[in-house]
C-alpha cells in the first residue's frame, strides 16, 4: 500500500514537473520573443503608452503700419482647464467659472457632459486676458477648487488698434490658424515655425517628465506701407457717409502716387480682427479688393486718355452731344442735362454720356480695348492680400454692336475700387502704370510701364482739374488746392440686368500739378442722393482735408498735432 502510494506521489510530481517546465519554457520563450524577436515593435508600444509628443504653437510675427506703430501682435497668455488629477471639480464651482468668463450655454452644458464622465482634460477658457486669469486663478485658491484646475501658456493674437484696418490685416482662429488679410496672404512668413514637446506620462497618466524636441521659432515682423493715424481718419469719413446715405456700405483707397504704396484701404462694413470667426462672412468682404460693380463716368478718364493717345480728337474740337438722348442700335443713351454740343474738355468736364459714346465710336474697339488694358482692366493688380478680383473686361469677340458705345461711359465692365484708383495713379504718376503695394521694403512700386505720353498726362490733368473747378466735382473742391478728379454715378447689376441702385464714386489725385497722393471714393447703394458729384465727392473732400494737414503739404498749415479729430 505504501509502495502503490509513493510510486503515484512519485507519478503526479513527474507530471508536474513536465508541465511546470514547459510553462517556464513557454515564459522563457514569450520573454525571448518580446526582448528579442520582436523587441521594436514591443518596445514602441511602451513608448506610445508612457511618450506623447505635444504640438507647439510658435510665436506669429508682429505687425506694424510704415511708422512702426502696432496693429497686430502676439502676447504671452494663460488657458484654463480642467484637470481632475486629484479632485474632481464640483458643478457648484465650475458655476462660479461660468460667471466670471461669460461662457455661452452650449460651452457650459459640453463642459459638464465631460466633467460626469470624469474626463482627465477639459479646457474651460482659452487665451484668457490678464484679468480674467487673476479673476479664475484667485477661484483655484479656494478649498473647493483646488487640485481641479490648471493653466498653460499660450500665444493670444492682439489688435491694439481694435477695428482699425480690420480687413487689411485679416485675423486668426483660437489655434492661431490664419483667417484672412495680411494674416493669411503672408502666413507662412509670420507664423514661424511650430516646436515639438516630448511628455513622458506615468501610469495613472500624469506629466511627470517633459523635454523640447524643437523649439518653436518666431515668425517675421511685417511692416505694411498703410499709416494707421491716415487709415484712422479714412475710416472714420467712410463710416460718416455710409451712416448718412443710408449706404449698403463702401471703399477708399489712397496711394502715393509717385510710388503706388497704399496709404490707407478701408471697408464699410468692418469688424474687429479679434471676433473674426464670429463676423458674418459678407462683413469679411474686403470691398477695395474684391467689390465688382459698372464705374460709369469715373471710367471716361480711360477713354480720354485713348483719345488723345491715338490722335483720334484734337483739344476744343466739339461734339453733338444730341440734346440728352442718343439711339445706338436698339439701346438708348441719355446725360442728366441736355446739351446741343460739347468740346472735347466739356464732354468730361460734364460727364456727357453721349459724347462719350461719340468720342468711343470714333476711336474704335481695338484702340479702346487695348487702352483698357493699358489701365490695368481685366486682371489683378497683385497686391498682396487675398480674394482680390480680376474685374470682368470680355474679349473683343464678344462685343456687341453697343459695346463700345456704352464701354465709353463705363457700362459693360466690371472693375474693383483699388483697380480705378490705379488708373486714376497713371495720371497721377505722370503717365506710369504702377503696381499697387502694401508691404514696406518691397520693391516701390513694382513693375512700371509708360500708358500716357508726359503731354497728354498735363493736358488730361488740366481737364480733371476742370471738372472740380467748374464740372460735376466741385463738391470735391479746397479753395487754395488744385484737384484733379473725376465723378462717376452707375446703375447696378443684379441678376443680369440693371436696376435703380446705384454706385457713386469720386477718384482724383492732389496737389495737381505736383501729384503727392491719389484716392478713390466707392459708396455702395446710397439712398436718396446718389451721384458721385453729390456723395462721393464730399467724402474725398474731408479725407483730403485730413492728408493735407496730416503730411504737412501746405507749407503754412498747422501740423499734424493740431489736426482736430
Amino acid at each position: 500500500m505504501t509502495m502503490n502510494s509513493n510510486r503515484q506521489g512519485k507519478k503526479r510530481f513527474f507530471v508536474l514537473s513536465i508541465f511546470f517546465f514547459i510553462w517556464i519554457f513557454m515564459i522563457a520563450f514569450k520573454l525571448f520573443n518580446m526582448q528579442v524577436l520582436d523587441y521594436t515593435t514591443y518596445m514602441a508600444k511602451v513608448k506610445a503608452q508612457i511618450n506623447r509628443v505635444e504640438e507647439l504653437h510658435s510665436k506669429r510675427g508682429t505687425i506694424s503700419d510704415r511708422n512702426g506703430e502696432i496693429l497686430a501682435i502676439s502676447l504671452l497668455s494663460k488657458s484654463a482647464f480642467i484637470s481632475n488629477k486629484d479632485n474632481a471639480l464640483s458643478l457648484v464651482v465650475f458655476k462660479k467659472i461660468c460667471a466670471l468668463l461669460a461662457l455661452g450655454n452650449s460651452q457650459k452644458i459640453n463642459v459638464v457632459k465631460r466633467i460626469r464622465r470624469g474626463e482627465k482634460f477639459i479646457w474651460i477658457k482659452r487665451k484668457l486676458t490678464d484679468e480674467e486669469y487673476l479673476q479664475v486663478k484667485a477661484l483655484t485658491l479656494s478649498k473647493d477648487a483646488a487640485g481641479t484646475i490648471d493653466f498653460i501658456d499660450e500665444y493670444r493674437r492682439v489688435y491694439p488698434q481694435k477695428k482699425i484696418a480690420s480687413h487689411i490685416l485679416g485675423g486668426v482662429g483660437i489655434d492661431e490658424q490664419a483667417l484672412g488679410g495680411i494674416e493669411t496672404s503672408l502666413d507662412t512668413e509670420i507664423k514661424g515655425r511650430g516646436g515639438k514637446l516630448k511628455v513622458l506620462i506615468d501610469a495613472r497618466k500624469r506629466i511627470f517628465q517633459f523635454k523640447y524636441i524643437e523649439q518653436p521659432v518666431t515668425g517675421r515682423d511685417i511692416h505694411l506701407s498703410i499709416d494707421a493715424a491716415l487709415q484712422f481718419f479714412v475710416e472714420r469719413e467712410l463710416a460718416a457717409a455710409v451712416d448718412k446715405y443710408r449706404a449698403a456700405g463702401g471703399a477708399v483707397v489712397v496711394l502715393s502716387s509717385r510710388d503706388g504704396q497704399v496709404l490707407a484701404m478701408a471697408s464699410n462694413p468692418d469688424y474687429c480682427p479679434e471676433n473674426i470667426w464670429r463676423t458674418p462672412l459678407p462683413v469679411l468682404k474686403n470691398k477695395a479688393i474684391s467689390f465688382l460693380y459698372d464705374p460709369g463716368s469715373t471710367f471716361k478718364i480711360v477713354l480720354a486718355a485713348a483719345a488723345l493717345e491715338n490722335r483720334i480728337c484734337s483739344l476744343g474740337e466739339m461734339f453733338n452731344c444730341h440734346n440728352g438722348v442718343y439711339r445706338v442700335k436698339d439701346r438708348q443713351i441719355t446725360d442728366v442735362h441736355p446739351f446741343d454740343r460739347l468740346s472735347f474738355e466739356d464732354i468730361f468736364i460734364q460727364s456727357s454720356n453721349i459724347g462719350a459714346a461719340c468720342i468711343g465710336q470714333r476711336l474704335g474697339e481695338e484702340k479702346y480695348f487695348q487702352a483698357i488694358q493699358k489701365f490695368g482692366f481685366g486682371r489683378r493688380n497683385g497686391i498682396m492680400l487675398p480674394a482680390e478680383e480680376n474685374g470682368i473686361l470680355n474679349p473683343l469677340a464678344k462685343w456687341s454692336g453697343v459695346s463700345l458705345a456704352f464701354l465709353s461711359h463705363g457700362y459693360e465692365i466690371s472693375v474693383t475700387p483699388l483697380q480705378m484708383a490705379v488708373a486714376f495713379n497713371v495720371l497721377a504718376s505722370g503717365g506710369f502704370f504702377i503696381r499697387p503695394n502694401i508691404i514696406m521694403n518691397d520693391t516701390p512700386g513694382g513693375s512700371q510701364a509708360r500708358v500716357l505720353s508726359a503731354a497728354n498726362q498735363r493736358r488730361l490733368t488740366e481737364i480733371l482739374t476742370a471738372a472740380v473747378s467748374r464740372g460735376t466735382g466741385k463738391k470735391a473742391g479746397i479753395a487754395g488746392l488744385e484737384i484733379a478728379g473725376k465723378t462717376g454715378t452707375a446703375h447696378k447689376v443684379k441678376r443680369g440686368q440693371y436696376t435703380r441702385s446705384y454706385v457713386a464714386s469720386f477718384g482724383g489725385f492732389f496737389p495737381a500739378h505736383d501729384p503727392q497722393v491719389t484716392v478713390f471714393v466707392m459708396i455702395d447703394e446710397p439712398q436718396g442722393l446718389h451721384f458721385g458729384g453729390d456723395v462721393a465727392a464730399p467724402v474725398f473732400k474731408a479725407i483730403t482735408e485730413k492728408i493735407m494737414l496730416y503730411l504737412k503739404l501746405f507749407p503754412d498749415m498747422p501740423g499734424e498735432n493740431e489736426i482736430r479729430i
